[in-house]
């Protein structure tokens, strides 16, 4: 629920449409599993994340 309200709060905010247009984002890694600027360091395997993907 934590990522979905970060991933979420730039498309709020209307600075992009989609949550995997933010720059700083870790949707994309999460949700396709592609590499970003930032690292992230997962505790938990990908496929437990949940990340809805429309």
């Amino acid at each position: 629920q934590k990522l979905l309200y970060m991933h979420h709060n730039p498309v709020m905010r209307g600075l992009v449409l989609e949550p995997g247009q933010w720059r700083w984002s870790s949707f994309r890694h999460y949700a396709y599993g592609e590499r970003g600027p930032v690292l992230v360091n997962e505790q938990r395997p990908r496929g437990e994340m949940k990340i809805r993907v429309a």
